[in-house]
């Protein structure tokens, strides 16, 4: 299978509606089915189905298949680097042009962040879309209003519903034209054997089984409900470039392990020997396990009895599968673990030489991408809290003020060892002004932010008036950082000055 991303569906249609929506659709799908063939097969790969691409002739007895279990590797270690902390919101700053209170900003993202992580577990359902983003390259969510018995008379624990779709069942449909726009979202379900298909548009919603309409209404969200996450912009996944990369280390990986037991089960190679024979039967008397082996030659020649075996260098073979494997892991930006028992190096020259720095940049450059959906989800779901009856959610509740642009996203990729460096960047900010609401996001040491500066607002803000009227030194550290090692270290200014001899 030639894997090149998922591919893009495109219509030349520029409105849908209920004349030529079933048409729409039965094109589109058959566009899908490919990309759900393509899906199933990176699925399948991830999990350890990798046929082995080669046929063993020699021995066929002994034939060991091995596969190095590397896709799984890189996608535990892609949904959990960029994907461990749930993304939560973050005021994007005080001075906007709703003109909205900076409290209640706070307190309406803050609610909105409440709602998110416990209301509809945004956690769990972010590790579920990562599964198809990072394996298949996209990945799908649903928003939808929720609907509130006239008993309920008080804000519950969420306002929306939010649903992680999955993507052999789910597609867009894009206007083939500048812009891209999104014409179309599909979800669908099989049904006795049918598929039931839940169509949307701007502004209508469509069910469709066997290509006929069977329910028609109004979209009362006024934006496809739909969102088409994108883990790249080829729409690749994680290891989906590397695939015949890794075939090949599962062959080495496999014929290293098959010479190990060839070796265990040798075929024996006798030069001028006869066994004795029964006497009953006149057979060979050939020795079993733990037996001596007598042997007698009729001519007085000299038996050899050895082991038939072929040269093998096993050194080079588990030289160039660590090779193989450490360069699919950098090609994909995964770190390489190195094994380590002790220090030596500073955590940032570590971070360095490891492919840390690496794995963050190919994280910021997805950032990007995801950040797109994210700010898609967001409009749906403020949208969705609209639709919140009064008597549930008061009219002047700050969730209800929030806009989209009031928000930033905050990813938190947090590594401990480097909390003493953020630490310090904090505090030397604080000391000359800088908003630490900003300072709160900027430095990733909370997964809540927002929550983090509300409850530390009032303290951070009466320590800082109170350093107005002191003269404070320029170094305001509360301890060591990594700026002390650039003399150090050469991976970090590319020259190590201190203590240098020049040798001839």
């Amino acid at each position: 299978m030639n894997l090149l991303g998922r591919k893009k569906i495109y219509t030349d249609v520029e409105k849908i509606d209920k004349n030529n929506v079933v048409d729409v659709l039965q094109k589109s799908y058959n566009k899908h089915r490919q990309n759900v063939l393509e899906m199933q097969y990176l699925i399948d790969y991830e999990r350890g189905e990798q046929p082995l691409k080669r046929e063993k002739t020699v021995r066929s007895d002994i034939d060991i298949r091995v596969n190095s279990s590397l896709p799984n590797y890189i996608k535990k270690f892609k949904k959990g680097y960029n994907w461990g902390s749930p993304i939560l919101l973050v005021q994007r700053g005080n001075k906007e042009i709703h003109n909205t209170d900076s409290n209640t900003d706070d307190s309406g993202i803050s609610g909105l962040n409440e709602i998110l992580k416990n209301g509809e577990n945004i956690s769990f359902k972010d590790q579920q879309m990562a599964e198809f983003i990072e394996i298949c390259g996209i990945g799908h969510r649903m928003i939808e209003p929720k609907t509130f018995p006239k008993e309920i008379n008080e804000v519950p624990e969420s306002l929306v519903n939010i649903y992680t779709l999955d993507s052999r069942f789910a597609f867009m449909v894009y206007q083939n034209g500048p812009g891209q726009k999104e014409m179309m979202g599909v979800s669908y379900t099989k049904r006795s054997g049918k598929n039931y298909f839940t169509c949307f548009t701007d502004t209508e919603r469509f069910e469709i089984e066997s290509g006929e309409i069977k329910r028609h209404t109004v979209n009362i969200l006024g934006e496809i409900p739909i969102v088409e996450y994108e883990r790249s912009v080829d729409r690749t996944g994680c290891f989906e470039r590397k695939i015949k990369e890794i075939d090949a280390l599962n062959i080495l990986e496999s014929d290293f392990t098959n010479d190990v037991s060839q070796r265990t089960q040798e075929m024996w190679w006798g030069d001028n020997i006869d066994f004795k024979e029964d006497e009953k039967t006149g057979e060979p008397l050939k020795p079993k396990s733990g037996d001596w082996i007598l042997t007698y030659s009729s001519d007085g020649k000299v038996a050899k009895i050895a082991p038939l075996s072929s040269t093998f260098d096993g050194t080079s073979t588990l030289n160039a599968i660590g090779y193989q494997r450490t360069t699919i892991l950098q090609d994909c930006y995964v770190p390489i673990q190195y094994e380590s028992s002790g220090g030596g190096s500073t955590g940032t020259a570590t971070d360095m030489s490891s492919g840390w720095s690496a794995a963050e940049l190919d994280a910021l450059q997805e950032q990007q991408m995801t950040e797109r959906g994210k700010r898609k989800e967001l409009s749906l779901i403020l949208k969705a809290i609209k639709t919140v009856p009064t008597r549930v959610l008061p009219e002047d509740s700050p969730i209800r003020m929030v806009h989209n642009s009031d928000c930033d996203f905050h990813f938190s990729r947090r590594r401990n060892y480097d909390l003493i460096n953020k630490a310090n960047f904090l505090v030397q900010l604080a000391n000359i002004g800088v908003s630490g609401q900003h300072l709160f996001k900027q430095s990733e040491i909370f997964p809540d932010p927002v929550q983090a500066w509300m409850d530390s607002k009032d303290m951070f803000e009466a320590i800082q008036k109170s350093k107005i009227s002191e003269t404070s030194s320029s170094d305001t550290r509360i301890s060591a950082d990594g700026s002390d090692q650039t003399g150090n270290s050469p991976i970090l200014d590319g020259m190590n000055t201190s203590n240098s001899k020049q040798v001839i």
